[in-house]
């Protein structure tokens, strides 16, 4: 997760004998949703929603992929309304 933060200069990282990690931007420039999509690899709720993944067992009938993909969406959406500065 620090690389991934200081990679994308949210984060200073050093090593050595002062090694240490500084944020870099403002809290307030930092997006919760925008964070979440650095520091996840995936989002994927269940196993099937990933493309790599076999399908799921209804085969095409599976009422619960949208249902949860709706919750994903309404989680990422309400994120995106709130910045770092809002929880600290």
């Amino acid at each position: 997760m620090i690389y991934k933060l200081a990679k994308n200069n949210y984060i200073y990282s050093s090593k050595g004998r002062n090694e240490g990690v500084k944020l870099i931007m403002n809290p307030k420039d930092i997006n919760l949703e925008a964070l979440l999509e650095i520091t996840e690899d995936n989002l994927n709720i269940v196993e099937y929603f990933s493309s790599d993944s076999i399908s799921c067992n209804l085969n095409g009938e599976c009422k619960l992929k949208p249902v949860l993909n709706d919750a994903l969406n309404s989680f990422k959406l309400k994120l995106s309304e709130y910045t770092l500065a809002d929880i600290i």
